[in-house]
């Protein structure tokens, strides 16, 4: 099989031969695996990797051998192990497990599903709708990542939102949050952003904008996905009104300068949003594959470019570069 290796200065394809299936475990055929924000991180070394680890969370694939799979199901991959027995694990919060570990992630954890097969454990897969592609399925992730954030956002039917940063978090996020607020503003640096943002139903504002956009309508909430080495998080402070909401979603890279005496004297909430957790009705990322259908359309202009795993430098190219018009690129293997 084929498998992509983090190595000391880059990423990889080699062959390798897959090993012994763990019990509980099932094999999937990936059929489609996104390239996340993080990984792009990882590939510029702003966040440490491990060489020979094996990158991609973001993952939809048919059962090969394992569990009690269904005959041509697509299933979507909930990226995340636990141990079941912590304080976060036995009060509901298994996403929090002290022990967990992201597939795929920048550490040596379990394998990621840039390759042509992954093992996963059997409680981790969701069954897509029939009418949707191995691609869309492979958003369930960072759909499912918004879902929480949008949930702890408490949104109302006038609620005024405002989201920084108009990558693929960000523009999934204002999908969400534009069928719960009465009005959603998006901040896009570079054209194609602002014109995908416009599509889907929000105001795309330029960053030379947003200063007075927030004057005027006082967002009551704000919901940070750029991360970075962005001054996304002192931005929010600044421009969230009084007794507001602030979500962080991005992932930064740098220690975050934040006006902490705006924080206080303005009585801001600010909450920090990580994976998906589980809701009144079960796990939050279930409910994340469940929406795919009725996110069809903006699934697809989101997702804007597909490649090959043999042409996976190219791929990872196309992403880093957003002169491409690349807002999320997939890999088919």
């Amino acid at each position: 099989m084929r498998q992509a290796q983090w190595t000391d200065d880059s990423v990889t394809v080699t062959e390798m031969s897959p090993g012994p299936l763990k019990e509980g475990w099932v094999r999937l055929r990936v059929e489609a695996c996104g390239i996340c924000g993080s990984d792009l991180h990882s590939y510029r070394r702003e966040f440490p990797v491990t060489a020979g680890s094996v990158p991609g969370h973001e993952v939809a694939g048919s059962i090969l051998s394992g569990g009690a799979g269904l005959v041509d199901v697509m299933y979507a991959v909930e990226p995340h192990t636990s141990c079941g027995r912590c304080d976060p694990c036995v009060s509901g919060n298994a996403h929090l497990c002290v022990k967990g570990e992201i597939i795929g992630g920048r550490a040596q954890s379990a394998p990621g599903g840039l390759a042509d097969f992954i093992d996963v454990p059997s409680y981790a897969i969701f069954p897509t709708d029939a009418s949707i592609s191995a691609a869309a399925a492979s958003i369930s992730e960072p759909l499912a990542v918004c879902v929480r954030a949008i949930n702890m956002a408490r949104l109302n039917v006038d609620s005024r939102v405002l989201i920084l940063g108009a990558g693929s978090i960000g523009l999934l996020a204002g999908m969400l949050a534009r069928d719960r607020a009465g009005q959603v503003a998006i901040t896009a640096r570079y054209p194609h952003q602002r014109k995908m943002a416009t599509k889907i139903g929000l105001q795309a504002l330029e960053e030379t904008d947003v200063k007075a956009w927030a004057k005027e309508q006082s967002p009551d909430i704000v919901i940070e996905t750029a991360g970075g080495a962005a001054d996304t998080f002192a931005q929010a402070v600044r421009l969230c009104r009084p007794a507001g909401r602030i979500v962080l979603l991005g992932v930064f890279t740098s220690d975050t300068p934040v006006d902490a005496f705006s924080i206080v004297v303005k009585e801001l909430t600010v909450l920090g949003s990580v994976l998906y957790g589980s809701g009144r009705r079960g796990p939050i990322f279930k409910a994340a594959v469940s929406l795919l259908p009725r996110y069809r359309e903006e699934i697809g202009l989101i997702q804007t470019h597909r490649f090959s795993l043999d042409a996976l430098s190219e791929a990872f190219a196309c992403a880093l570069d957003k002169r491409s018009g690349a807002v999320k690129v997939v890999i088919e293997p």
